[in-house]
């Protein structure tokens, strides 16, 4: 019989997740090999709740598979990372229940670049905390970059969608994902964004990504037509800074 498993906390996503972001007015091409950030939590013991009479240890990744670190990791980070690995799989020994630094273990693979322990430990997040999109997204983010696999990379991010509708981060990781490295030569890219300019009408950013793009493929008026969705936007959120800059964004197309 299946078991069902819940998280026993009222809210977990953002716990952890990979910082590749995208830029709310300039989208750029992912650059191959880019030295990517992490943020980790500071949030101690968020715990994992079984239902039923289940031992988490028979589904649990092995936690003697220990960090190694591939050449492009600097010195420098190894001794911390290592330390903060070490600690983690301390406490996860004496209690594997432990959400948090399960989380953080994917994070410290991912940032050794041991992609194959990262994948592990965020499947079993998604069998665990089933209710949490951050695995979602950070397998997303890395069969995108790292992995170079598109379609699994897509379909992360669909399920993340579908998991979290009220999250904008995995529209805008479809976008650059279909306008720079899968299904390129569609309109996928427009209409992922589109979407969630629908679902989401009071956030500016999904007009500033579409007036981005429109802008780098010269669709000047089309351009324009997002800015001022953008603008007017913003100025029913009263943020003066984003005003200022989108401002700016109309100002220097060309006529």
């Amino acid at each position: 019989m299946q078991k069902k498993i819940i998280l026993g906390v009222a809210v977990l996503l953002g716990v952890v997740a990979i910082a590749y972001g995208i830029s709310t007015i300039n989208s750029t091409k992912p650059s191959v090999g880019q030295e990517i950030p992490v943020v980790a939590t500071s949030t101690p013991n968020y715990t994992i709740e079984l239902l039923d009479d289940f031992d988490i240890r028979e589904i649990m990744p092995n936690l003697d598979r220990g960090l190694t670190f591939t050449e492009s990791v600097p010195e420098v980070a190894r001794v911390p990372m290592q330390k903060n690995y070490d600690a983690a799989v301390a406490r996860l020994k004496t209690d594997p229940m432990r959400a948090d630094d399960w989380f953080n273990l994917g994070i410290y693979y991912h940032a050794a670049n041991d992609f194959k322990g990262a994948e592990e430990v965020w499947l079993f997040l998604i069998k665990v905390i089933p209710n949490s999109a951050v695995p979602l997204d950070n397998l997303g983010k890395m069969y995108k970059f790292d992995l170079k696999d598109f379609p699994k990379s897509e379909g992360y991010f669909k399920k993340s969608i579908a998991l979290n509708p009220d999250s904008t981060t995995p529209y805008f990781e479809l976008f650059e994902l279909y306008r720079y490295l899968y299904k390129t030569n569609t309109t996928a890219a427009v209409d992922i964004v589109t979407q969630a300019a629908g679902k989401f009408p009071q956030n500016p950013d999904p007009h500033m990504v579409l007036g981005s793009y429109y802008r780098d493929i010269k669709n000047y008026a089309g351009a324009r037509a997002e800015f001022t969705k953008a603008l007017d936007i913003a100025r029913e959120l009263k943020n003066v800074q984003l005003i200022d800059a989108i401002g700016d964004e109309i100002a220097n197309l060309p006529q």
